[in-house]
């Protein structure tokens, strides 16, 4: 049985990855509906590309690992992040930090797990705690 504070990390994700899934989704059909092809060295570009290079359920399990309470990340979604960079994964934990204003102490906590999922994913070619 989850703990109430492990419940609460856990709607946090599953919340925040809602809001930054839905951003990158609307980003991305306005600006294929009502501007030119954006500007390569645009954040709002680089985030969409880095996302949709990433996928859906990776993205999840990533996110999950990083900023909720997930302890695995699988062979195929490591594969898929460092095929895709460290610049995608740090990028995009950041634009969600940012937009999610978290306290200062917290973010770098995220920052921290991020920096840890790289490096397990790098060195094992997976995560599980």
């Amino acid at each position: 049985m989850e703990s109430k504070a492990t419940s609460s990390v856990n709607l946090l994700a599953i919340i925040i990855l809602l809001f930054v899934t839905s951003f990158v989704l609307a980003r991305s059909h306005t600006a294929v509906e009502s501007a030119p092809a954006p500007n390569s060295s645009s954040e709002d570009y680089q985030v969409q590309k880095c996302a949709s290079k990433i996928g859906e359920a990776c993205g999840n399990s990533i996110f999950h690992y990083v900023f909720g309470a997930g302890k695995h990340v699988s062979k195929e979604c490591c594969t898929i992040l460092l095929k895709v960079g460290e610049k995608c994964h740090d990028l995009l934990t950041t634009v969600t930090i940012r937009l999610e204003h978290f306290p200062k102490q917290q973010a770098k906590d995220i920052r921290r797990k991020n920096d840890k999922a790289w490096k397990l994913c790098k060195k094992h070619g997976q995560i599980s705690n």
